[in-house]
């Protein structure tokens, strides 16, 4: 009897384990959704992933609904052996075809997981993770509003309703109400001119900040090339610890057989790339050794009234101690501090910004091109900077950096976002922001000051 208990126990457990996959399997595949558009209704091919209400659309059968509306598109398709695949939107002409009237014919989405699938719109390349499923892609519906800039809403009927009369707005508020925000560790969006903040979530707690950390990094070496003790064709060597570095995991850039590289080169690395191995040189060849830049780090932090800061390594690595039970120890800084930092950044120098504002660099000393890792460069234009940065711990963090002009003023906004769970959501959240303060100070105009620049 116990046997066959068994039996039917296992045989339970089999039967709900081949149920519950092949639910997973179905939610793998796209489905129509009903979508309206003024007054017309279109069944549009939309993928779930992996949770209810997280929604990608086709951008194939979004075309077809936009058609005749302002905000129409035509989706195409090229490849080479040179530049690969890529998808390409051009705005102002209708759809290029009819969409399939079936749900992909029953196969899923071909990629397993978000990509950067190369995107063009108008010939501009843009950074946005997407599905794909042969020559068509699926986005997020955050992301379609961004990039095309027009309004969506959601139906009690379960289908969506479109508004390409209307501009995406997103709004802080509405976004806070909703807990938007509490999926991130801490977010703060400031004007750098004035010291006014414009929104703030969770921004006087020490966290951990990655490749932030280069900014203080990069503020230490730029004064030292203002005061001329260095200059940025200076050569500096490829120390054996960097080039280690270079080989390891944490390697972007390998620097074999490199004898020495210009100041200038090793800054684009170390910005565009977030080149652990370059921060490294750098701070070696500038302090003698990585501790002693640390240290001077902290000095400076301290100096510039950075309460909260906390340095261990040049690059944001994270950095173990010694002896037989290590405690691995992390960068950490608030986002208030980061924001100070990055307001004296801007104020004394602002030759940063042209650093950070590149899509692409070419560092022809280590043989490398990079596009910037930053892709709100790409998505928004006008963004200029600033950082990326991620760890374990740290999450997905991004500081951005927007002129905006209102009543014949242009003010610099900086955002800080930290502890996002992945790029894809760091990206929109920053993007939706940005959005936000450019409207806000539109209609608003900018604040006097309210703090000076430290």
């Amino acid at each position: 009897m116990r046997s066959l208990r068994r039996l039917f126990s296992l045989l339970l457990c089999l039967a709900l384990l081949l149920s519950t996959s092949a639910l997973a399997l179905a939610e793998d595949l796209p489905y129509l959704l009903p979508v309206q558009v003024g007054g017309g209704s279109f069944q549009v091919r939309a993928y779930s992933d992996g949770y209810l209400n997280n929604l990608f659309l086709s951008l194939a059968d979004l075309s077809t609904a936009l058609s005749g509306t302002e905000k129409q598109f035509a989706l195409g398709f090229a490849s080479t052996p040179t530049d690969g695949d890529m998808f390409l939107l051009t705005s102002g002409q209708p759809s290029a075809g009819p969409s399939s009237s079936g749900v992909n014919d029953g196969k899923r989405v071909s990629s397993l997981y978000l990509f950067r699938n190369r995107l063009f719109l108008d010939n501009r390349e843009l950074k946005y993770y997407t599905y794909r499923s042969g020559t068509d892609l699926y986005m997020s519906l955050t992301d379609i509003q961004l990039m095309l800039d027009f309004s969506m809403e959601r139906l009690e009927s379960g289908g969506l309703r479109l508004y390409p009369e209307r501009p995406f707005r997103p709004d802080a508020e509405t976004l806070e109400n909703d807990g938007y925000f509490d999926g991130f560790n801490a977010v703060l969006l400031g004007d750098a001119d004035t010291g006014e903040i414009l929104y703030l979530h969770q921004g006087t707690k020490a966290l951990p900040i990655a490749s932030l950390s280069k900014l203080m990094s990069y503020l230490l070496i730029a004064e030292s090339v203002k005061s001329g003790q260095l200059g940025l064709d200076t050569m500096v060597p490829v120390t054996q610890e960097a080039l280690d570095l270079s080989l390891s995991a944490d390697g972007i850039i390998d620097m074999t057989g490199v004898a020495a590289v210009s100041v200038s080169e090793l800054l684009d690395a170390m910005l565009l790339a977030s080149s652990n191995e370059s921060a490294l040189a750098l701070a070696q060849y500038l302090a003698g050794s990585e501790s002693a830049f640390v240290e001077a780090m902290s000095r400076r932090a301290s100096e510039l009234g950075l309460s909260s800061a906390e340095f261990h390594t040049v690059n944001g690595l994270p950095w173990y101690t010694p002896g037989t039970t290590p405690a691995k120890l992390q960068n950490c800084m608030s986002a208030f501090d980061l924001f100070k930092l990055c307001r004296h950044l801007l104020a004394f120098h602002p030759e940063l910004t042209a650093r950070t504002a590149q899509a692409f660099g070419n560092m022809p000393t280590l043989n490398y091109m990079t596009a910037n890792s930053n892709a709100l460069v790409f998505n928004l234009p006008g963004v200029n900077g600033l950082k990326t940065g991620n760890t374990n711990r740290a999450g997905y963090c991004l500081i951005s950096s927007l002129p905006v002009t209102a009543g014949g003023a242009t003010h610099t906004v900086v955002l800080v976002v930290l502890g996002a769970e992945t790029p894809a959501v760091r990206n929109q959240a920053s993007h939706m922001l940005l959005k936000y303060a450019r409207n806000y100070y539109a209609e608003h105009g900018f604040s006097p000051s309210v703090e000076p620049v430290p």
